[in-house]
């Protein structure tokens, strides 16, 4: 069994995170103004520094840390919860552009969120609305990208 979590565990990848918001939440980023409604959403990254998707995702689930990414100006919220991470270990780097298309084309988004890095990408924050839809959706993707998603229900 594949443990993330393990302490020296630096396999690089992507990851998507559920992401359950209870209450409106307007945020500000380069002078872009975000407005989240309550609801679920699906956020793609990619890990690829020296700790790997075990550093990266215990990062996003934790509340107190210093906002480096769009990500976080969601994640430190009190009313905003990492439902359910799903990761692909050793996913080549473009896979996050790639399942960032996908995913744009099955959900609506919000313009230009957390994709600043990636040019070609137009966002990687997605509506879902509920969270079953957002389970759908992620389950749809291994089949596309015909790659396996693991996936770890945290709250």
């Amino acid at each position: 069994m594949y443990n993330l979590f393990m302490t020296r565990n630096t396999v690089k990848g992507v990851y998507l995170l559920i992401i359950e918001i209870t209450n409106q939440l307007i945020i500000i980023i380069r002078g872009t103004r975000y407005k989240l409604e309550p609801g679920y959403y699906i956020y793609v990254g990619s890990a690829w520094g020296p700790g790997g998707l075990r550093s990266r995702i215990a990062r996003h689930i934790k509340k107190d840390k210093k906002i480096h990414w769009h990500i976080d100006k969601v994640t430190s919220k009190p009313f905003s919860l990492v439902k359910t991470i799903c990761f692909l270990p050793g996913a080549p780097s473009y896979y996050e552009s790639r399942i960032a298309r996908t995913l744009s084309m099955k959900l609506d988004f919000i313009p230009r969120f957390g994709s600043t890095d990636r040019r070609g990408d137009i966002s990687h924050l997605f509506i879902c609305r509920t969270y079953s839809k957002c389970l759908e959706t992620v389950r749809s993707l291994e089949k596309t990208i015909k790659h396996p998603i693991i996936s770890i229900t945290v709250h």
